[in-house]
């Protein structure tokens, strides 16, 4: 597993140095991650959050070390908040490179049976993950048409193409991000910019902490035993590793518009399924819900 403090490659560092970076829900999880490694690569980071405390923390230390990061409190659910973030980027900078919609939410509870869910459930997530998205989209497009160039990355969830059980809103806001950044990219490619979703699968967070310890509980019927130790788990990426993809993704010469690109171990592909299968056959596997 890779360091969080592990030095940047010479293909992140080519990747990113000198670009202005906008990130949202920056302060935990992958967002952390990424500002993490684009500061250390070399690009000049504004991100924003919910948690002020975390947020200033964060940027002072990194700004201790030499990089250029600001933070900006904000929360996507805001319409104004989101132009704010990116107005904060253009104004300190002069430019805005690259936007990752990272900021998202599975809700509180994050899995309940459908019929239970309440409009104010289905309204927190869909405003976090998918109306949040577009409005700093907003923000920031007619920006990078000006410069004709930039790049936005859309952090979707395989949850966008795989739809499990008992998270529909969750579910239906990632793949709505999906159609989003594909609508986007046609509107956008002649004005030189480039928009493309990723799908994030099995990254170690505090978010995907939470969502396992409630599945288990709604499983067993039991709390999940946070004491039990916690083995290797080959499907599972570190925050700075799905974020070195996500670099890649913003070089000049990745040239790719409008995809939907799966950096989760295989799992949409079917590497679920296939244990799920062996498990099967072998007699082992019990029903999960």
């Amino acid at each position: 597993m890779a360091a969080a403090d592990e030095a940047p490659s010479a293909s992140t560092i080519a990747a990113v140095a000198g670009k202005v970076t906008v990130v949202t829900g920056g302060t935990s999880g992958l967002g952390r991650g990424i500002v993490e490694l684009f500061a250390r690569a070399g690009s000049r980071v504004v991100f924003g959050a919910r948690r002020t405390e975390l947020g200033e923390r964060l940027a002072s230390s990194l700004r201790g070390d030499g990089h250029d990061v600001t933070f900006v409190p904000t929360d996507v659910r805001r319409t104004a908040d989101c132009a704010a973030l990116i107005s904060a980027a253009v104004d300190r900078h002069g430019r805005l490179d690259v936007l990752i919609n990272n900021a998202g939410t599975e809700g509180s509870p994050p899995i309940q049976p459908s019929h239970l869910a309440t409009e104010e459930h289905w309204d927190d997530i869909l405003d976090t993950n998918l109306k949040g998205a577009f409005f700093c989209c907003r923000s920031a497009l007619g920006v990078m048409a000006e410069q004709h160039s930039g790049v936005v990355l859309n952090i979707a969830s395989i949850n966008a193409i795989e739809g499990p059980a008992r998270m529909a809103a969750y579910s239906a806001s990632k793949a709505g991000l999906v159609q989003l950044s594909r609508t986007l990219a046609v509107e956008y490619v002649l004005e030189g910019v480039r928009v493309n979703a990723v799908l994030i699968g099995g990254v170690a967070t505090e978010q995907a902490d939470r969502t396992k310890a409630a599945i288990v509980e709604y499983v067993t019927g039991e709390p999940a035993d946070d004491t039990a130790p916690k083995r290797p788990n080959p499907l599972v990426y570190q925050p700075v590793e799905a974020a070195r993809v996500l670099a890649l993704l913003c070089a000049d010469d990745a040239q790719l518009n409008g995809a939907t690109i799966a950096v989760d171990h295989a799992m949409s592909a079917g590497s679920m399924a296939s244990t799920m299968i062996y498990m099967t056959s072998a007699g082992i596997w019990q029903k999960p819900y």
